[in-house]
């Protein structure tokens, strides 16, 4: 008898063990993270950063995890003008800032699914972050397709579990890769190879479907150009879904 229950007790821990497994899982399957660095070429704690990203993108090939390179312009009037900077990715993380109440911006940062923000340069943060995002499921469903035209990418949305007037619908282009000679600045005569380059970012209220339109660069391709969708509540609050498109 007490072998009889030594093994019912072992069976059962078993279909605990693989039950709690398989629920972990499904969860990470249905999930998504957002990972936004906030960097210049003109910064010299970046290039750390920058590695890390690189390193997320590889670590996480397999996974929905969406890293983006947002490079911003505050650091131009410093000798280098970022070759990707724009004006609307500093004022991005300048409402970022405000949201966390904090009284100023930096380079690099990272903000994960736009909720937690951090050093960029710290990967065990990153990796944890990343970790435990992954283990949220996502209650709302996004579809799209991309449309190639002349000069310009057309892109097709559909939501749907979503109180619409709360959020909106993101795309945004990123260029895999690029390296960049430095002439001035603090990372003068390197050459840094970035990863996951935001190229353009469009934003519109959230409805039930739509479509959004992003500037096409001459040199676009399918290799070395990704398209992304992402969900966000209003006035930057928490990512709620994202997504990386294929051309229909």
């Amino acid at each position: 008898m007490k072998q009889k229950l030594i093994l019912f007790i072992g069976i059962l821990s078993l279909s605990i063990f693989i039950y709690a497994f398989s629920s972990n899982d499904e969860v990470t399957n249905d999930s998504f993270v957002i990972v936004e660095l906030y960097t210049s070429q003109g910064c010299s704690s970046c290039p750390r950063a920058d590695r890390v990203l690189e390193q997320i993108a590889e670590e996480y090939k397999n996974k929905n995890v969406i890293p983006l390179g947002y490079h911003v312009d505050y650091w131009d009037r410093l000798g280098w003008k970022d070759t990707f900077s724009k004006q609307e990715f500093s004022l991005r993380q300048y409402a970022y800032s405000q949201r966390f109440g904090n009284s100023t911006v930096y380079t690099p940062q990272m903000i994960v699914n736009g909720v937690s923000e951090f050093n960029g340069g710290d990967k065990s943060k990153a990796f944890s972050a990343i970790n435990r995002n992954l283990k949220t499921k996502v209650p709302i469903k996004l579809n799209g397709t991309i449309k190639e035209r002349p000069n310009k990418l057309s892109i097709d949305y559909m939501l749907s579990n979503i109180v619409f007037d709360r959020y909106t619908v993101n795309a945004v282009l990123v260029k895999n890769k690029e390296k960049v000679s430095i002439k001035k600045g603090e990372n003068s005569n390197k050459e840094i190879v970035y990863h996951s380059i935001v190229i353009d970012l469009k934003t519109i209220n959230a409805s039930q479907n739509g479509t959004v339109i992003l500037k096409k660069p001459k040199d676009y391709n399918n290799e070395n150009y990704t398209v992304v969708l992402f969900i966000q509540e209003n006035n930057f609050g928490p990512i709620s879904s994202a997504t990386k498109l294929g051309h229909s």
